[in-house]
């Protein structure tokens, strides 16, 4: 159990401390004391000593939210420390026996041992500790600590021998004969080494975890929610009651922080220990310090002196667009990389324009992973991808180098991509080069792994920040599944599937297979079970796509001795066509409308993409774009530079992108929208014919990079 916010209960009453009182002499007799005792306590005290009870409820290893009562103590604690601050002094038989003279130091502690046992027996999940100490009637000032250590021998001062986990400093009237109760509810101490206080802003890769001298960056002039979250020195997690008082810039309550260009209002909640704040302009910046100090919860010193402190900067910019937006790898070097940002314009009628203009920031901020220190939210990126929420998602290859061997799949926060300050959160958990990202329709996310000799498939799942999924590839409490032998191919890839059963999504895997295994598509499930498509012409099935009109799978071949590209439905698993391209095929894209774009090399190793139509029972070749130059084979020129293409999607039903990485001249390189429903003359040739192309469709978008456009994301 992780619970620290303690109070210390007794009697049947689950909050209440009770303190059973009757006269001892010698610690035999029980009979009540006369009345006339007076319950003020004094100076010199030389009478009998009082039986004082103590029920404790120490929390069990449950986490279930039916045993979060508010009378927990830290479950880590070992030892229940007791100490009378009052001037009152004893003497006669008051001193005798094991307390001795209890103002004088620790008055009395109380060790809760291996629990469960005969005096803390369990009680459901948690356990009850039951102790009988001794007290003068009247007003005891009395210092109640829980300890991490036994002996009680926590003090909060140094040099620090244990921990203190909880503390309280409360007066008690204790009234002869009678049964007295009293609340005493333990504060939380989030003081060194383990004790700490963790922010998280809500909107952002759902949950985004706010850094000490940080960004954070929001959109427009919306409002951001923070909850704040603490563990105790032995690490365990704090809640009510008794936790800190949370001030904002210096309040408790509310109040406004002067920024530049605008400023930001703030509410705090105590209770629920979450603050809010609301810009006042979609440009502002301003300076947040969040500090925790003890709760003081009886209106007086606790005798904590925690103060826990982060500060941030909160920054606000213009959002970006919901639509028509994109994101495009710019690949500049072997083990480096940027992400560019681009508004477009998606003409709307056949063969209108679609033109590039630079966002601002034209170029996504490097910083780094707010919840892994040193981890690069852009690092090699090899494959990219929008959420739901407008965030961009990134599978990073990492540099190679051995101070970064291995990637990292990052989640960039749309507030961060507004602002140009990248406060990513990143996941490096079974990940090593992930070259292959999907985003399923539930909100999963699936990376196809090339980790050295092997692949491995990983599972990620939205549950505050991007999670690795418990069992969800193979359903033993793994998120990893190495399911083939690559064989040094160097091109795995992954495709989001309609989900056949459970909450999130079915993925399908791309295999080489390599020198030992057979070449197949791993059909992955939202429950963890496998299907294999296996062929004798899926022979280098290096891609995929999902033809959501026809619910088909389409898989490419990047082999020369097999150019057949194959469909198949998935539930169950049935080869639908195979279509021969006559080019080997590494890309294949489904249009809205179920149309194939299967981008390839001819064998004359010239790029060239083919249209193919969405019928089912035969689909057949529709049209070419060519992406030759000038060539012996047919002796014409081409209108295109020869280059590689990096990746390719569909804008619309009419509309594809196709991103082209030119061997000649970086003037070629980059981003081009072709029309399928326009036309233009001189298109190119056919390789196979040297025919011309005259009907080939009409580029009307290029968007030129630099440096290698390795892939894109969109938001339609």
């Amino acid at each position: 159990m992780t619970r620290l916010g303690s109070k210390v209960f007794a009697s049947l009453v689950a909050v209440m401390l009770a303190l059973s009182l009757a006269a001892c002499s010698g610690g035999g007799s029980h009979s009540a004391l006369p009345s006339t005792v007076s319950t003020a306590a004094p100076t010199n005290y030389t009478g009998p000593l009082a039986t004082a009870t103590f029920t404790i409820r120490i929390p069990g290893p449950s986490s279930s939210a039916t045993q979060r009562r508010p009378a927990y103590v830290s479950s880590a604690t070992k030892s229940l420390k007791f100490v009378i601050n009052s001037s009152t002094t004893v003497s006669g038989t008051a001193t005798t026996g094991a307390l001795g003279a209890y103002n004088t130091g620790a008055w009395s502690h109380f060790d809760t041992g291996t629990l469960p046992n005969a005096t803390c027996p369990a009680s459901g999940s948690d356990f009850v500790c039951t102790v009988a100490l001794l007290l003068p009637p009247g007003t005891d000032n009395v210092t109640i600590s829980a300890c991490d250590v036994t002996g009680g021998t926590c003090i909060n001062s140094s040099p620090i021998v244990g921990n203190v986990l909880s503390q309280q400093v409360q007066s008690l009237v204790v009234v002869v004969g009678t049964v007295n109760s009293f609340n005493v509810i333990l504060d939380a101490n989030i003081t060194t080494p383990s004790g700490s206080m963790t922010i998280t802003g809500s909107g952002f890769c759902a949950v985004g975890t706010v850094a000490n001298a940080s960004t954070f960056g929001s959109v427009g002039t919306q409002s951001v929610n923070f909850a704040v979250s603490y563990t105790d020195a032995a690490g365990k997690t704090i809640v009510t009651p008794g936790l800190p008082v949370l001030k904002v810039n210096g309040s408790s309550t509310s109040g406004t922080i002067t920024g530049t260009g605008g400023n930001v209002n703030f509410t705090i909640d105590q209770a629920a220990q979450t603050y809010t704040l609301t810009p006042t302009t979609t440009s502002t910046s301003a300076g947040v310090t969040v500090t925790a100090t003890p709760a003081n919860s009886t209106g007086s010193s606790d005798g904590l002196g925690f103060s826990k402190t982060t500060s941030y900067t909160f920054q606000t910019g213009a959002a970006p667009p919901a639509h028509n937006f994109l994101a495009a790898i710019e690949q500049t070097g072997a083990n480096s990389g940027k992400i560019d940002l681009y508004n477009m314009t998606i003409g709307g009628t056949s063969g209108s324009a679609d033109t590039f203009s630079a966002f601002s920031p034209a170029t996504l901020a490097v910083t780094g992973s707010t919840n892994q220190p040193g981890i690069s939210d852009v690092d090699n990126p090899l494959a990219i991808a929008w959420d739901v929420n407008g965030d961009l998602l990134i599978a990073n290859g990492g540099s190679g180098a051995a101070a970064d061997p291995n990637g990292n799949f990052a989640c960039v926060p749309v507030g961060s991509i507004a602002t140009g300050s990248a406060q990513s959160t990143s996941v490096t958990t079974n990940i090593d080069v992930p070259e292959s990202l999907a985003y399923g329709p539930h909100g999963t996310v699936g990376l196809a792994d090339s980790a050295g000799t092997t692949i491995a498939f990983s599972e990620f799942l939205l549950t505050g920040n991007y999670t690795p999924a418990s069992g969800g590839a193979t359903g033993s409490g793994t998120p990893n599944l190495t399911i083939a032998e690559e064989g040094g191919d160097g091109g795995t890839f992954t495709v989001a599937l309609p989900t056949l059963s459970g909450t999130t999504d079915t993925f399908a895997v791309a295999l080489f297979g390599g020198p030992t295994h057979t070449p197949k598509v791993t059909i992955v499930t939202s429950t963890g079970g496998t299907t294999d498509i296996t062929d004798t012409a899926i022979s280098h099935p290096d891609n995929l796509a999902w033809d959501g009109t026809n619910n088909e799978l389409v898989i490419g071949n990047d082999d020369g001795s097999h150019t057949d590209v194959l469909t198949y439905t998935i539930s169950p698993v049935t080869k639908q066509q195979t279509i021969n391209t006559s080019n080997t095929n590494y890309y294949t894209a489904a249009a809205p409308d179920g149309k194939l774009a299967v981008a390839g090399a001819s064998f004359t190793g010239t790029s060239v993409v083919q249209i193919y139509s969405s019928s089912v029972a035969a689909r057949t070749l529709v049209t070419t774009i060519p992406f030759n130059a000038t060539t012996t084979w047919c002796g014409a020129t081409y209108i295109y530079n020869p280059g590689t293409i990096t990746s390719m999607s569909w804008l619309s039903a009419t509309k594809l992108m196709i991103s082209l990485n030119s061997s000649v001249t970086s003037a070629k390189n980059g981003i081009y929208i072709f029309d399928v429903s326009a036309t233009q003359t001189n298109a190119g040739f056919d390789d196979i014919t040297c025919n011309p192309e005259p009907n080939g469709p009409k580029q009307t978008g290029f968007q030129q990079i630099t440096n290698k456009p390795l892939g894109t994301a969109f938001k339609p």
